[in-house]
């Protein structure tokens, strides 16, 4: 079972539980690229596509609450930037 995780501080975020193998995803994609968003976005799909990270793709990450559609675009997008955010800050490493 993965553990969850919830994020705060960020609008519409404070409330969602995001498996902790999707904010493990976006590290290893943020430490690959070093880009922002809409860069990482990219990377995120080339990575998911190609099942660089621990094998999961598309629908593996939107199980963990990853979504990478259109329409999940404007929450990964908020997840992406604090995720970056804190990892800028040392909270979070790469797995």
């Amino acid at each position: 079972m993965m553990r969850g995780f919830v994020l705060g501080e960020g609008p519409g975020l404070s409330d969602e539980r995001v498996a902790q193998v999707a904010i493990d995803f976006i590290v290893f994609c943020f430490e690959r690229r070093g880009a922002g968003w809409p860069s990482l976005y990219d990377e995120m799909c080339y990575v998911a596509g190609n099942r660089l990270y621990r094998g999961l793709g598309y629908e593996e990450l939107k199980e963990a609450g990853l979504d990478l559609t259109l329409m999940g675009c404007p929450r990964t997008s908020r997840l992406a930037n604090e995720v970056t955010r804190r990892v800028r800050q040392g909270a979070f490493a790469a797995t």
